[in-house]
């Protein structure tokens, strides 16, 4: 499962640190805190190399979005980030209605489930 810090508390028992904690972020929450900061991402999975080619750089930028490939290792977790790009599909939708479908990569994780219900 995917654990993303967003701080952690150590706790100390005779001077040896015992244990860390840490506070896991669901992709819901993780695309409101991206959101807000205007730095939406879609994960991508590729081949033997990441790719990031001209029109890949013009779709980020018209869109305001970030590609991220996680070239051909998917990660752990992959439910995780397909919730999260589901949710910044939803937020393309609202925003540029359907302009943005016709150009997005089509290796985007989880984008024609998505596609078949929208």
């Amino acid at each position: 499962m995917l654990s993303l810090t967003i701080g952690y508390a150590q706790e100390r028992s005779n001077d040896k640190p015992e244990a860390i904690s840490f506070r896991q972020i669901s992709p819901e929450k993780k695309f409101d805190n991206d959101s807000k900061k205007n730095v939406v991402t879609i994960y991508t999975l590729g081949g033997l190399k990441p790719s990031n080619h001209d029109v890949d750089q013009t779709f980020q930028k018209k869109f305001n979005v970030n590609y991220y490939d996680f070239g051909c290792l998917a990660p752990g977790n992959l439910d995780y980030y397909e919730k999260y790009n589901v949710l910044v599909f939803n937020y393309l939708k609202e925003k540029w209605n359907n302009e943005w479908e016709k150009d997005i990569k089509d290796n985007a994780i989880g984008f024609y489930n998505w596609k078949k219900t929208h």
